[in-house]
């Protein structure tokens, strides 16, 4: 079954690896530090299905911020749109794969102390559907992105609702919105959204109820767009960084650094995609139009490349 299909019949994470793990493991390095980007597919909201309210606010916010996207150059809404989009651009894109994940459409999840009185066939699961070339397993890698991003964005909640009344005299100012009280209330909101899916998949992963599958679609992308070797004469970065050594196989970035050899640990990080790729792996998810999941991705190996120039 193609992963297109299987979006009509339930959720399903799709892991993206984006980057080698880094040559060297340190304290400061683990399995939560590898660079994967999560897409939730999920299956559409029944026609019956009352609107509730916060999807209501979600969806005009989204129209009223497009609005001042198509006004004219050097009109104060564009500038503004064009601005926070900068901003956006900024945020970590593990907080954005999260907060785009619409729980409701999801398996709920079963109560402690029943999961073992459920019969195996009625238990929900979820599949997690990964390039088996670029990595192993991403299970453990996802466990440690879950512990460590759920208590940051509950105290991100916390700490921009706790800002947001200090923007209160913005409010005097004629004519133009209060951004900054807008701003603080996006932030609390965004951060309240990726806590909800972060705690929603801690708990299916504490249940068992993740499942990893190999997929050979997937893993041809990767196979295909993997990024070509730079020439030695315009690069400034190490040719090691894009190349794999024939004596050893290629660094797993789904693995725990402590499990890797010492051949894996001395290979610089690398990207495992180019942009290139993100066309044919829309054509694989078959995502509907206007969909953001293009411009997500493209984010995602922007900051990626960023933060292995960093390591480096």
């Amino acid at each position: 079954m193609s992963l297109a299909q299987g979006a009509k019949r339930g959720v399903r994470i799709i892991a993206l690896p984006l980057a080698t793990p880094a040559r060297r493991t340190t304290p400061t390095h683990n399995a939560s530090d590898h660079l994967t980007y999560y897409h939730f597919v999920t299956p559409p909201p029944h026609e019956s299905k009352a609107q509730t309210w916060s999807n209501w606010v979600t969806t005009k916010a989204a129209h009223l911020w497009a609005g001042l996207g198509k006004a004219p150059d050097g009109n104060w809404k564009r500038r503004a749109f064009l601005y926070g989009e900068r901003l956006v651009d900024r945020l970590d894109f593990e907080e954005l794969a999260l907060k785009s994940f619409d729980t409701s459409l999801g398996p709920k999840i079963l109560p402690v102390g029943r999961t073992d009185k459920i019969k195996p066939k009625d238990h929900p699961t979820i599949p997690l559907i990964y390039p088996p070339s670029a990595c192993t397993s991403p299970l453990p890698h996802l466990r440690a992105l879950l512990k460590k991003r759920t208590p940051r964005h509950r105290n991100g909640c916390l700490i921009w609702i706790a800002i947001s009344p200090f923007t209160a005299p913005f409010m005097l100012i004629p004519i133009i919105p209060n951004f900054p009280f807008f701003f603080c209330a996006w932030r609390a909101w965004s951060h309240y959204k990726a806590f909800k899916a972060s705690q929603y998949l801690q708990a299916f992963v504490a249940q068992g109820a993740v499942l990893p599958q190999e997929n050979a679609e997937l893993d041809a992308i990767y196979l295909e767009y993997a990024p070509a070797p730079p020439s030695a004469a315009h690069s400034d970065l190490d040719p090691d960084a894009f190349a794999t050594p024939s004596a050893s196989p290629p660094p797993d970035p789904c693995a725990s650094p402590a499990n890797a050899t010492d051949a894996e640990r001395d290979v610089r990080p690398r990207l495992l995609l180019t942009r290139a790729a993100v066309p044919a792996l829309e054509r694989l998810f078959a995502l509907p139009s206007g969909s953001s999941f293009a411009s997500d991705v493209y984010r995602a190996l922007e900051q990626a490349r960023l933060r292995l120039q960093a390591e480096r």
